[in-house]
């Protein structure tokens, strides 16, 4: 068996040696798979496949050559790279949660014509072969209504390339410089694509046919970017290597990288035999403009778009007097500022730039960049709407920005506030209502970062955890059915009335009711004889004084021959006085008198060193039933060894599941994760203060695990074969089978070989960073201070 994730959501899939097809228990898509021959093989396609997920087609594009260059009949590259080529993105359908493809790349030429399709069919099997085959049906479809859209999109002269929001889904640089060149060429008379503005009226459609037309009818891309990283984000990438692709196929066009703020060659290499433009030169965006006019080869005089000059009327004094509003508000002088504002106001009661100006003293703001700062909109101001009035293009433009520029942080803060919440919920589910709380939060913001795949994967995972819920009742009902008790058998009837329907829950609701009604009639019985005992002890008073006298002169034989409620009163009186030892002795001599078997495992449990080897024990607490409403459950233990002073206790159960260490497979025990947690967080979590200072060290640790060269002197009655309690499966412990609930766990050994062993295969080491072995704890304890 191998392990390789699903290329649509990353899960996990075990696939056997000679499988070609498989399905993802996690999204439901039944997919193609390669021949993992190899580690060096699987760890590429693992590497790919990474790349192909997060829609960097040209780096998964590239490991997949690389295998085809090792293997030149491997199918499933062949075909991967098909899916680079176009772009092919997994999303799940919200009606069917299916997989859909959904094309990111078009191409003029048709899936079905490809070259390494037609060698993906040529190597495939016959499973392979109706998968490839379907698939490229649909994406051909696709491919066909974007290009039938794309042809009735007007040209574009120019299209600009850059990154609209950072990794915190705030609006970057690249977006506000992107916005003033796009202004620029348009007063020019150019026809712009510029994402931010050419698609805000194509929300919820898909936008590769926009993109398709605009890279193939522009004669000139500018790519801009102020960090090394924005030039190489998966989507700006995506839109320049395939202006790039078009110019290396003989197309008529020029790309212009474009940079501020960062060192010209730290510009992607695919850019190195061009000349890039460096922002901050001064008259950049001149000379810019004047350089696609040439390449564009404008024949026409282009219309130019009017301009309102602030100074109507050709009065040169509204000038000077606007340059003494900003002079004043430079030096937060906001009263002369408002005055000089009005005295142009006065002479021309439509300029625009003195709006802005009493906009800026009504905002107490000093420099008119600032206004993008502000904490909240200005939208509703008055001197803002007179702005919009009376300013011209450019200065509207200008000021609409920065309030949009608020307007958009607050609500990327807004929806970063939501996605961390829905990540941290994701983070610690553990059960299906944690992951459709996540889902539902994810959803409400999907266009903010990879909200829109996380939704999608939390869906994926509350169905799962459904199926696994329902297995954990089944599993809880049978243990509690088990118990042969009222309590238990009224708790399994609720676990299996809750998954009617499921395997043979309603099967095991009639059988669960038969034996509580035969148990209610019993302690019916039971009560009756209790009252006639009681009875019978009122006549037993008559002869009380006798038997006061035979107590007084005989209390030896009496207590120990004659009645049994006089030992049994007499245990009591010694634990009571802290005579524990005598009091277990008598108890576990009296059987089933009475409670005397529950007080002397009361008595043991207080005082494990009064246990023999083989002795269950109850000490500590810790979640097993997974279910976090009922608070923990007690630790059953099993006495393995017994010393003078103090007993060695390995759980009954396997209790948790962890890796031996977190990050190197061949750690030692001293220096592994998993000690680390057993005498970090289980040692605090499950032993009150009383009981850890009980617990003295064993190998030198206050919890271990058992060492594997005493593994095979277990006594039988330990199980070598550990049992997973419902908390350790639901935590990833894989069991021997679908019904079964063995698992391995670890032991652990000290020689030359260095690294963590599980239990049934103490003979061969296991990788420690395994995420699916379980864990039984070993303590020693010895007898508390108070003895």
């Amino acid at each position: 068996m191998s392990i390789y994730k699903c290329k649509m959501c990353g899960g996990a899939l075990e696939i056997g040696d000679s499988d070609s097809v498989a399905v993802c228990e996690y999204c439901g898509t039944k997919q193609t798979v390669p021949k993992l021959d190899s580690e060096k093989r699987a760890n590429l396609y693992d590497r790919a496949n990474h790349f192909f997920r997060n829609d960097e087609f040209d780096k998964a594009m590239g490991i997949y050559e690389q295998i085809l260059g090792e293997d030149k009949t491997d199918a499933e590259a062949y075909w991967s790279i098909v899916l680079c080529r176009y772009g092919v993105e997994y999303v799940e359908d919200p009606a069917t949660y299916k997989r859909v493809p959904t094309v990111n790349r078009t191409q003029f030429t048709s899936i079905l014509a490809d070259e390494d399709y037609k060698s993906a069919l040529e190597y495939a099997d016959g499973h392979q072969k109706s998968i490839y085959e379907e698939q490229a049906k649909i994406i051909d479809k696709i491919q066909k209504d974007i290009l039938a859209i794309s042809q009735k999109e007007e040209p574009f002269d120019v299209f600009i390339c850059y990154k609209e929001s950072d990794n915190g889904g705030r609006r970057t640089p690249d977006s506000v410089l992107a916005n003033e060149l796009y202004h620029e060429l348009v007063e020019e008379g150019f026809k712009v694509f510029f994402s931010r503005i050419t698609l805000e009226d194509k929300i919820g459609t898909a936008y590769e046919p926009y993109i398709f037309s605009a890279l193939n009818s522009a004669k000139v891309m500018v790519v801009l970017g102020t960090r090394a990283e924005y030039f190489q984000a998966a989507w700006v990438k995506n839109e320049w290597s395939r202006y790039l692709a078009l110019i290396r196929n003989g197309e008529k066009k020029m790309l212009i990288p474009a940079y501020r703020d960062m060192d010209p060659y730290d510009l992607p290499e695919e850019f190195s035999h061009l000349q890039a433009q460096d922002m901050s030169k001064l008259g950049f965006m001149q000379d810019l403009v004047r350089g696609i006019k040439k390449i564009a080869q404008v024949e026409a005089e282009k219309p130019v778009v009017e301009r309102k000059i602030v100074t109507t009327g050709g009065d040169a004094t509204v000038s000077s007097l606007l340059k003494r509003v900003f002079l004043f508000l430079e030096d937060d002088d906001f009263e002369n500022a408002e005055e000089y504002c009005e005295r142009v106001l006065d002479i021309e009661p439509e300029c625009g730039e003195a709006y802005l100006g009493k906009l800026m003293v009504e905002l107490e703001v000093e420099r008119r960049e600032e206004l993008a700062d502000l904490a909240e909109p200005f939208e509703d101001s008055g001197n803002y709407q007179k702005i919009l009035r009376f300013g011209d293009k450019k200065l509207v433009a200008e000021v609409e920005g920065y309030n949009n520029h608020i307007v958009e942080r607050i609500e990327l803060e807004r929806q970063n506030k939501i996605y961390k919440k829905a990540a941290e919920i994701m983070l610690g589910a553990v059960k299906a209502e944690r992951y459709k709380e996540a889902a539902e939060l994810f959803e409400s913001i999907e266009e903010y970062e990879d909200s829109e795949s996380l939704a999608r994967e939390c869906r994926g995972k509350e169905r799962a955890y459904r199926e696994k819920e329902k297995d954990w009742a089944y599993e809880i009902g049978v243990i509690n059915m088990a118990k042969e008790t009222v309590s238990g058998l009224e708790v399994a009837v609720e676990k299996f009335n809750s998954i009617s329907g499921w395997k043979d829950a309603d099967e095991q609701v009639v059988i669960c009711r038969q034996r509580l009604e035969v148990l209610k009639k019993k302690e019916i019985v039971r009560k009756r004889w209790r009252r006639v005992i009681a009875s019978i002890c009122g006549v037993l008073v008559v002869i009380a004084g006798m038997i006061v006298v035979l107590r007084v002169m005989f209390p030896n034989f009496w207590n120990e021959a004659i009645m049994p409620f006089g030992r049994y009163k007499h245990a009591t009186i010694l634990y009571n006085f802290g005579k524990y030892e005598e009091a277990y002795r008598i108890y576990q001599d009296l059987g089933m008198y009475e409670d005397s078997v529950q007080k002397a495992r009361q008595i043991k449990n207080e005082h494990p060193v009064l246990a023999e080897v083989g002795d269950y024990i109850d000490f500590g607490e810790y979640e097993q039933d997974n279910n976090l409403n009922n608070g923990k459950e007690t630790i059953g233990w099993r006495v393995i060894a017994k010393e003078e002073e103090a007993v060695i206790l390995m759980s009954v159960f396997v209790l948790d599941c962890q890796p031996y260490d977190v990050y190197d497979s061949g750690v030692k025990w001293e220096e592994s994760s998993l000690r680390k947690w057993l005498n970090g967080e289980f040692y605090n979590g499950a032993f009150s203060e009383k009981e850890r200072s009980m617990i003295v060290d064993y190998n030198s640790d206050k919890v271990s695990i058992m060492d594997g060269d005493d593994w095979e002197q277990l006594p039988a009655y330990s199980g070598q074969a550990g049992i997973a309690t419902s908390f350790a499966q639901a935590n990833g412990v894989t069991l021997a089978g679908a019904s079964s609930s063995r698992c391995w766990w670890w032991v652990r050994t000290d020689d030359e070989r260095g690294y963590g062993v599980a239990a049934w295969d103490v003979e061969n080491g296991v990788d420690g960073t395994a995420s699916d072995i379980g864990v039984r704890p070993v303590i020693r304890v010895r007898a508390r201070e108070d003895e």
